[in-house]
């Protein structure tokens, strides 16, 4: 929770999750560099969004552990937040990267015509706000857990009631 009020606020930029997302991002540079250099330069942030949301899918579906997978929903969302953070960064270009090389999003951002600073502002605003949204939706899903037994049976019969696909979500 902490996390999430510091990201959200803007009163931090960095979180220790930062230091396993830079990792997941530069392997995605490399493992979609075959596949032309927009890929490219998306792929980092595609593999970084892609290992917390598989591992959402994974627990939830091959494994059945909820708890586990709102955990990685959190970190999912976290990654939003770290993305919109380098999306803000691409006209100033002040961020340290890794190997001094391009700047993944002001190369994006010039190709697709709004590297304007109100449309990197917009965009990397609206990245973080969906960054916030799904961090909340997991620290919810996650307080679900360590609810009282009874509150929580209750819970789940009558979502799943309502919504029958959630039964998966909530045992």
């Amino acid at each position: 929770m902490w996390w999430t009020a510091r990201l959200g606020s803007g009163s931090s930029t960095w979180c220790f999750l930062d230091f396993v997302n830079l990792a997941f991002h530069e392997a995605g540079h490399l493992f979609f560099s075959p596949f032309g250099s927009t890929v490219g330069y998306l792929g980092g942030t595609i593999l970084q969004l892609l290992i917390p949301g598989g591992l959402v899918a994974y627990f939830l579906f091959r494994r059945s552990e909820p708890f586990a997978a709102a955990v990685c929903l959190w970190w999912f969302g976290e990654n939003f937040i770290n993305i919109a953070i380098y999306m803000a960064d691409a006209r100033s270009l002040a961020l340290p990267l890794v190997g001094g090389g391009d700047h993944d999003w002001n190369e994006l951002f010039y190709r697709w015509g709004v590297l304007t600073q109100p449309s990197v502002q917009r965009i990397s605003g609206a990245t973080h706000a969906a960054g916030v949204v799904v961090m909340l939706l997991g620290l919810v899903w996650c307080a679900y857990f360590i609810q009282p037994q009874g509150r929580r049976e209750r819970f789940r019969r009558r979502m799943a009631i309502r919504f029958p696909w959630s039964e998966r979500m909530l045992n």
